[in-house]
């Protein structure tokens, strides 16, 4: 009964030691909503990165940081945000490689590109 003890804490505290470093290590190649290589922010009335290239599977995440509302719509339909207000973010997974661009909807000047590879 005492070996069984000792072998369940045993067991117990491996797991406590190992979860956490799973967690951690397994979060450290994701990228927090809206930040990061796979983020356009909306500012100025432009979109920043103009361009980004992204591989495939990737989500991208556009974040309105100006006053007013903005669209992130595809110039082939393909996706479309609907209007975002300040602080609001828009993401989309591109699944096939190529070239998709878009603008704002309301503010047709914006243009901006993802480059799927």
């Amino acid at each position: 009964m005492r070996k069984k003890l000792l072998s369940s804490k045993i067991n117990f505290l491996i797991l406590v030691s190992i979860v956490p470093s799973i967690l951690f290590f397994s979060g450290c190649t994701q990228q927090p909503t809206g930040t990061g290589k796979n983020a356009v922010s909306i500012q100025n009335f432009a979109f920043n990165p103009s361009t980004l290239t992204v591989v495939n599977g990737t989500a991208v995440t556009w974040t309105n940081n100006d006053n007013v509302g903005h669209t992130i719509t595809s110039t082939s339909g393909l996706f479309h945000s609907g209007t975002l207000s300040q602080g609001q973010t828009f993401s989309y997974t591109f699944t096939i490689p190529g070239t998709y661009n878009y603008t704002c909807s309301i503010h047709p000047s914006m243009r901006g590109t993802i480059i799927v590879q």
